[in-house]
């Protein structure tokens, strides 16, 4: 039967992230790394995505 069946499932995720200058910031998590920053106008030299722009890419993937 349908309802006896039980599937569990574990999800882990691990990520370091670390300020590298400025708003600038490393982030890895299973051997990627990724980098964000803000723009000028709020501090950061706008050398990579802000992480709102990561945010919405997640939602779009």
């Amino acid at each position: 039967m349908a309802e006896d069946l039980s599937v569990k499932r574990e999800i882990v995720l691990e990520a370091d992230a670390e300020t590298l200058r400025k708003m600038r910031k490393e982030g890895r998590s299973r051997g990627f790394t990724v980098y964000c920053d803000e723009a000028e106008r709020t501090g950061g030299d706008n050398s990579a995505p802000p992480p709102l722009a990561y945010f919405g890419l997640s939602l779009a993937f």
